[in-house]
């Protein structure tokens, strides 16, 4: 949305471990200008099942800065951008909604997950199907942690910073910077088709 001829304004979400930002973005003489409009504290929770966010509070945080920045930005907001750690994800019930606050990637409920996961495939041939740095705190070890514990394993998932921008706009986007922590992402076809075959045998 635009106004009075002003180009409009943009607003990035940060979702930092320790604390959360909202920043907007003007252009005063054809020249950006950012501001850290919003920031709220943020931890993970210790719960009888583990370390998890507090998604409902964190959503909260974010459209109070939300509803800040349209306050300072009369000539419209054209869009809203959200980042954050992309470890973590959001399984969802049949109508879009959490079914619990997500785990958090410092949970310790992965390190059996990621052993029992090379045992099916090797570290060396995970690395070579995905390129990315094996960390306990990747999304396909949490996903594996889901499968063992018999949670839910077969329910849909957003990452935070998507699951966000769905209940911003009504729409679940599939953002693929997010996903470099997820060992299941690949550039090559003949790649896929192998990195596929090592899908199933962990979660078939």
């Amino acid at each position: 949305m635009e106004t009075s001829g002003k180009r409009a304004a943009l607003v990035a979400v940060d979702l930092g471990a320790q604390s959360c930002r909202v920043s907007l973005l003007r252009w005063k003489q054809g020249q950006p200008q950012i501001q850290v409009i919003h920031r709220f504290p943020n931890a993970p929770i210790a719960t009888q099942e583990g370390l998890r966010w507090d998604i409902s509070r964190i959503f909260e945080g974010v459209k109070d800065g939300l509803r800040i920045c349209a306050e300072a930005a009369p000539e419209g907001i054209a869009s809203v951008g959200v980042d954050g750690w992309a470890v973590d994800y959001v399984r969802l019930d049949e109508n879009g909604d959490a079914i619990a606050d997500p785990f958090c990637y410092r949970d310790e409920r992965t390190q059996d997950a990621e052993k029992k996961v090379h045992a099916i495939i090797p570290p060396s041939q995970l690395y070579s199907l995905t390129g990315i740095q094996l960390l306990g705190l990747n999304t396909l070890y949490q996903l594996y942690a889901d499968k063992l514990a018999s949670r839910n394993s077969r329910l849909a998932w957003l990452n935070l910073p998507e699951y966000l921008t769905y209940h911003l706009g009504g729409q679940r986007v599939f953002e693929p910077v997010l996903r470099q922590r997820l060992p299941v992402q690949r550039r090559l076809p003949q790649r896929q088709r192998a990195a596929r075959a090592a899908d199933r045998r962990c979660f078939q």
